[in-house]
């Protein structure tokens, strides 16, 4: 498992770049702040994208029943296992860390 903070120019790139060869997979959003302790925002859907718009300057993580936004990042790291991304910590203007956790939905047996 590997953990890396991504520069600000590499991060549409890198959401771009994951998005296209993500599978189908689960999403668990949680909101982490000083004031506000551990609050979880999505904790079982299906993951629909991950972007970042430089332009408008915010990361998106889009699921079947929301749509998670941060404006304006300060960081984000990612952490990689076996080459498969399976979580993301976002770090927004206000300090609070959005902490998004993925998993493979579970395979169907071979018949």
């Amino acid at each position: 498992m590997t953990t890396r903070k991504l520069e600000s120019s590499e991060w549409q790139a890198y959401f771009d770049e994951v998005s296209k060869h993500l599978p189908t997979m689960r999403v668990g959003i949680s909101i982490m702040g000083e004031n506000i302790g551990v609050q979880p925002e999505s904790e079982d859907s299906v993951l629909v994208g991950i972007s970042y718009d430089s332009n408008d300057e915010v990361f998106v993580v889009d699921a079947a029943n929301l749509s998670h936004t941060v404006p304006k990042p300060e960081e984000i790291f990612v952490r990689e296992q076996a080459g498969r991304l399976s979580s993301i910590e976002v770090i927004a203007q206000d300090g609070t860390k959005q902490i998004i956790e993925l998993q493979p939905l579970p395979s169907l047996p071979a018949s």
